[in-house]
């Protein structure tokens, strides 16, 4: 597009150390595959890219745009990308060259800190991503090149601290001529230069003309490929109306660059495009088939001359377009094949060994750091917002509408003894809670952090109770409270949860969240993704409108994948050495899981070893759709009527949730108690 995206115009050293190997154990005399250790990062073994658990990684994904859109926050663009299930999110930004004179492209220079904030996003969301530098776009000059380059030298530390989640694809569309030698030359030059300068992701570049002459990876890929001195470097192809107008152009563009012997991905590609028709039935079907990656333009923002390419209606939304739709639940897109990489998984991508990783992962969040002051451990808390959204310079990065004002915040519940908990990267302490009233209150009351410190790998902030109360000037809450706020002050953060933690308060606690801490149910945006699921899945009326006030336990948080009767998810009880305590399994409650893929291909089982049923499939009482995903709950009595006892806590040693004879992912198992 000629505001976004000129190319609408567009007429062995490392081998040894990633090469699979067959070992006889001695010990065992069995076989097993080598895998990379996880602080390989991805790699490149012949046509498959490979992750840093040794698991085969195929991109499905969309692309977004932080460089021309510096007005959104294209975090909470990516969380909407990974909620409709893309294991890939491809972002443009800039580097501020301006010397680029085939384009008037000369996108500002995206900072470090946005860098970093952007990877964050993408990990708590369990997406991998694919960084690209816009400002070269169409462009022949190898100085602009270099200057993406340099860019990405600069950035050295961050993306090496995060090789196992990040791809950096150097330069979108440079070399506008349909010109291979000059598009080799170029990348002959600049990756030498990238590993020189020592990062170790793995690399991708794009095809010559704007992106639509794969001609170029035919003739010369052979030789870009062989400029990476640690083989890591795979191919990208612009499928539109050129170089993915029928079927035949597709397979043979797909067909011929996979001959070249390097992983190839379809890095843009669309339903139309101004020169014709796109076959992207073909692109999708034969990318399956042939285990090549894509990653569909794009997001939001296309322009009215291109607003058929917009995948939704808005950045912040998950409503499709028709375009949209196509791609995420269409033949072969995102919802049929796209499997979250291994990496945040613990396991293989296709596996369905059970989830120890899952399970001492929700042990470990709920023993909680002593630094949370043990406060919250036996408190009952309610998930506010979880996602990624940034601020900075006292700008706001969550705003909530409480019930008097027509929100899903229930502020009769902010009692005495309790807190605000807010998870957050970025500057440290640089938070504040704001309480603001229309009426009856502070209008803009700016609440004290009462505690604040480290907590699973990112910031919190507390506000007391107290605090609130001396900010908004009443204690009368239900009544006055109108919308919380949660921003930045002189300093950059980006917020992952916020929590209300009942504290001692017994009017609320109820005694219902004994094992849950609020640094684990808010450990990550994943975390409390199964809080929220559960807490917003009241708009449907097929929950009787309960749910919302629902005190639950979260027993998993994630992405784990499995199929054909295999287990996603492995909880031990504490009869089993584990964390979770199945007295806590009491009439009135329910466990609810929330998954995607096969719609009904998911169990609930619970296994005794002694006692009762060995291995018991407990009936859904409830299924439905909430959060893009779907969702099955399991009343207590159906979980009696199959364990064959209601007496949980003597014989209860395991639960699993599992695929019956299809594909799920599990991204939360929580119980949830009576109102």
């Amino acid at each position: 597009m000629t505001q976004v995206k000129n190319h609408w115009s567009k007429t062995a050293t490392k081998i040894t150390a990633i090469m699979l190997s067959v070992v006889l154990l001695v010990a065992g005399a069995s076989l097993f595959k080598f895998k990379a250790s996880a602080a390989s990062g991805f790699y490149v073994s012949g046509t498959t890219l490979y992750d840093a658990n040794g698991n085969a990684f195929v991109m499905r994904g969309i692309n977004t745009v932080q460089a021309w859109q510096t007005d959104q926050s294209v975090e909470t663009t990516i969380q909407r990308i990974a909620e409709l299930g893309c294991n890939t999110v491809r972002v443009a930004v800039g580097n501020g060259d301006t010397s680029n004179t085939a384009s008037s492209q000369g996108w500002e220079k995206t900072s470090s800190s946005k860098i970093q904030s952007i990877i964050d996003t993408c990990k708590a969301n369990n997406i991998v991503c694919v960084l690209e530098v816009h400002n070269g776009t169409g462009s022949d000059d190898i100085g602009c090149l270099k200057n993406a380059a340099n860019y990405w030298i600069e950035l050295k530390d961050i993306l090496n601290a995060n090789k196992d989640y990040v791809i950096v694809n150097i330069a979108n569309e440079w070399g506008g001529a349909w010109d291979s030698s000059n598009w080799a030359e170029g990348y002959k030059q600049v990756i030498p230069m990238i590993r020189n300068a020592g990062i170790q992701n793995v690399l991708m570049v794009d095809c010559a003309g704007w992106g639509q002459y794969p001609q170029s990876i035919f003739d010369k890929g052979s030789e870009v490929k062989s400029s990476d001195s640690t083989g890591n470097t795979m191919f990208s192809i612009h499928m539109y109306e050129y170089a993915g107008g029928d079927s035949s152009t597709v397979k043979n563009n797909i067909d011929s660059a996979l001959n070249v012997g390097a992983p190839l991905v379809i890095g843009e590609f669309g339903c139309q495009h101004t020169g014709g028709d796109v076959d992207e039935d073909t692109i999708m079907s034969y990318c399956q088939e042939k285990g090549a990656g894509w990653i569909a333009w794009s997001w939001w923002g296309n322009g009215s001359s291109w607003s058929y390419l917009d995948i939704s209606n808005s950045h912040d939304s998950t409503s499709l377009t028709s375009w949209g739709d196509r791609v995420v639940n269409g033949s072969n897109g995102i919802k049929q094949t796209s499997k979250t990489c291994s990496i945040f998984t613990g396991g293989g991508s296709n596996s369905s060994s059970s989830s120890s990783s899952s399970t001492s992962s929700s042990s470990s969040s709920s023993s909680s750091s002593s630094s949370n002051s043990g406060s919250s451990s036996s408190s009952g808390y309610v998930s506010l917002f979880w996602g990624s959204a940034s601020a900075s310079n006292w700008g706001q990065a969550v705003s909530l509408d409480c019930s008097k004002n027509g929100g899903s915040v229930d502020a009769s519940k902010f009692t005495s003894g309790g807190s605000i908990y807010v998870e957050y990267t970025g500057d440290k302490d640089k938070v504040e809670l704001c309480l603001q009233s229309w009426s009856g209150g502070s209008s803009w009351g700016k609440a004290a952090i009462s505690e604040s410190g480290e907590a699973n790998g990112h910031y919190y902030v507390k506000f007391s109770y107290d605090n609130m109360v001396s900010a908004f000037g009443s204690n009368d809450f239900a009544g006055k409270l109108d919308r919380l706020h949660v921003g930045a002050t002189d300093g950059y953060i980006t917020v992952l949860s916020v929590t209300y933690d009942y504290g001692n308060s017994s009017s609320n606690n109820n005694n219902n969240s004994s094992s849950s801490s609020v640094a684990s149910s808010s450990s990550s945006t994943a975390s409390s993704s199964s809080s929220s699921s559960v807490a917003s899945s009241s708009s449907s009326s097929s929950n009787s409108g309960n749910l919302k006030q629902d005190a639950y336990e979260s027993l998993f948080w994630g992405s784990n994948y499995a199929s054909n009767w295999g287990q996603a998810v492995s909880v031990d009880t504490n009869r089993c050495g584990g964390w979770y305590n199945p007295w806590n399994i009491t009439s009135g409650g329910y466990f609810y899981v929330e998954y995607s893929g096969d719609q009904g291909k998911v169990d609930l089982i619970l296994q005794s070893w002694s006692g009762a049923e060995g291995w018991a499939k407990v009936q859904a009482t409830e299924t439905g759709v909430n959060n893009g995903h779907y969702y099955a709950k399991y009343s207590y009595d159906s979980c009696v009527n199959a364990f064959g006892t209601n007496q949980f806590g003597y014989y209860l040693d395991k639960i699993h949730v599992g695929a019956q004879d299809g594909s799920i992912t599990v991204y939360s198992l929580c119980y949830c108690y009576p109102a």
